[in-house]
């Protein structure tokens, strides 16, 4: 699994996903769809899978470069079971960049209390997890929110993004 931080989103690190599919045809890589999320099939070592992406992308991206079975894993986990996930109520996975600095004491809501839009909840491995409410006004930054608890980048994919993965892997 690969996946690219802040890549084509609000016209920055811009780059063509289908070419660099084309371009890393030896590694079997699938685009996902979801901005910067792609799963590479062959056997290649995560390190090879990293060169690879980083001597075909047009700007140097923050990527996280992560085992399938570690996805699979965490989609067998359930971990929203329970919670009824609609538009206005969404489950978040960030996958993190690099070893977490910071160990923020979870559940963790903004703003606290009752009323939170963003609720960070847990961290399994490399990856948090948490909900994310519709605010009325404007969007909800998960990223920005969870790079400062944790005191590294992370690159946030929603829970559908996270089993369509997952359902590829298995395929």
């Amino acid at each position: 699994m690969v996946f690219l931080r802040a890549a084509n989103v609000g016209g920055t690190n811009v780059f063509r996903p289908a070419e660099l599919v084309t371009a890393l045809k030896r590694l079997d890589v699938v685009n996902i769809g979801a901005a910067g999320t792609f799963v590479v099939r062959s056997s290649a070592s995560a390190a090879a899978v990293r060169r690879a992406f980083l001597a075909e992308m047009p700007f140097v991206p923050v990527m996280a470069v992560r085992p399938g079975r570690d996805v699979i894993a965490l989609v067998r986990s359930r971990p929203f079971k329970g919670v009824a996930l609609s538009k206005d109520l969404r489950g978040w996975v960030a996958v993190m960049t690099g070893p977490q600095k910071q160990k923020p004491v979870l559940p963790l809501s903004t703003p606290p209390g009752a009323s939170w839009y963003l609720r960070f909840d847990e961290i399994r491995g490399s990856c948090a997890l948490g909900l994310v409410r519709r605010h009325p006004d404007r969007p909800i930054n998960v990223g920005k929110s969870l790079e400062t608890a944790l005191g590294v980048p992370v690159t946030v994919r929603w829970w559908e993004t996270i089993e369509k993965i997952a359902k590829i892997l298995a395929s």
